[in-house]
Formats: C-alpha cells, sequence, structure tokens
C-alpha cells in the first residue's frame, strides 16, 4: 500500500548516498521503492560528504554523479540531483529536502533511508523537522531488526517499511574487490561499469 498521507499529490523519492560506486543494490531498492510505494520518481543525489561519515569518498564527486546519472539515462523513473555535488560541502538532508521540495511544490516528498542510517536517525540535524514535513520510506540493508528501530517513537504515520532482498555486497567490498582484481561486473548496473571501464576507474592502484 502506498503511504496514506497526501493521496492527491504525485509521490517522489529521495535517495541520497555516496554512491561510491552505484552499485545494484541501489537500483534494486530504487526501482522497488518505485513499484511498491506508486513513486513518480526516485531522486538519486551523490553526497558530496556525508555529515556523519569519518571517511571521504574514494571516487571524485564528478565521477560518482556521472556515474549515477549513466543509470538514470536507462531508467526514465530515475532522476539525479547534483545539489550537493555543486555545493561542494557537506549538506544536511533536510536543507536538501527543502530544495527537492522547492523544486516540485506540487509533490509529495519521501526520504528514502537505510534500516541501518534509520536506527540512528536521532543523531542526525533537524530529523523532528524531516519528520514533521516529509515521510520516510526504510529499506532493509543490515536486517536490524524493526522493534531495534521502534525504540525512537518517532511518528509511526511518517514511516513505512520495504520489505527488500538485502545485496550481499557494500560499496566499501567492492572497491574492495576493485583493488584486488575481482570480477565486479555481477555487482554493478552495466551503464556504470562502461563509465567506470572508460574512464580507467577499475585500476587497482587508484583506490
Amino acid at each position: 500500500m502506498p503511504p496514506n498521507s497526501s493521496h492527491s499529490l504525485p509521490r517522489l523519492g529521495f535517495f541520497g548516498g555516496s554512491f561510491d560506486p552505484m552499485h545494484q543494490g541501489h537500483l534494486s531498492v530504487a526501482l522497488a521503492t518505485i513499484e511498491k510505494f506508486s513513486l513518480q520518481k526516485v531522486l538519486l543525489c551523490p553526497a558530496f560528504f556525508a555529515p556523519l561519515r569519518e571517511k571521504r569518498p574514494v571516487f571524485s564527486a564528478d565521477h560518482r554523479l556521472a556515474m549515477v546519472e549513466s543509470v538514470t539515462k536507462t531508467h526514465q523513473a530515475l532522476l539525479s540531483f547534483d545539489h550537493e555535488i555543486r555545493a561542494e560541502k557537506t549538506c544536511f538532508t533536510y536543507e536538501t529536502l527543502q530544495m527537492v521540495q522547492a523544486n516540485y511544490p506540487k509533490h509529495k516528498i519521501h526520504l528514502m533511508l537505510g534500516d541501518d542510517q534509520f536506527y540512528k536517525f536521532d543523531q542526525w540535524k533537524f530529523h523532528r523537522q524531516i519528520l514533521e514535513e516529509f515521510s520516510i520510506i526504510v529499506f532493509e540493508r543490515n536486517q536490524v531488526k524493526k522493534s531495534q528501530i521502534s525504540k525512537t517513537q518517532f511518528l509511526a504515520s511518517a514511516i513505512h517499511f520495504l520489505d527488500n532482498p538485502i545485496f550481499p555486497q557494500s560499496s566499501t567490498e567492492i572497491r574492495d574487490r576493485i583493488q584486488q582484481g575481482l570480477n565486479i561486473s555481477h555487482l554493478i548496473p552495466p551503464p556504470v561499469l562502461t563509465y567506470m571501464k572508460n574512464n580507467r576507474l577499475l585500476d587497482s592502484d587508484l583506490l
């Protein structure tokens, strides 16, 4: 069932992350969310440098954005949103969501979060404002139990769960495979693989 608020408004998903690199897990979650929650589009927003991350992304901001754009060119329901990359600084999600809402004033915006990120959502700056103004769709990533998530006492009406298969590899593990010279073609979307090959991003000495 789609989220029950704002039935009359078309729905957009907002999927932020480092996308370092974008992999099949990202793509499958985006497409599954569109199908289950009847979203019109999902915006993929690469972060310049996420607020709670300790290490900077390995691939450059321009490369990560280009990898995302290579996928959106082959999936009409996906769009790239380059606000955080172009800002060239750490952006708080709430501020980016406000920008998205300003660009799509007649849409209902749903923030997409992995269960691991939602588990620590109360550490986010402006997390209460996000809950007041937007809905959240939580997808499975690390098998965090819903009973653990519920400890936050957030508004249940603003939170929805996607029952999705868990992608076995993370971006970190994919980079490790690149460094070891192992095949990753089954782990990333074909357009991303082509981009990485064309830009020599599969050279292990670059990581």
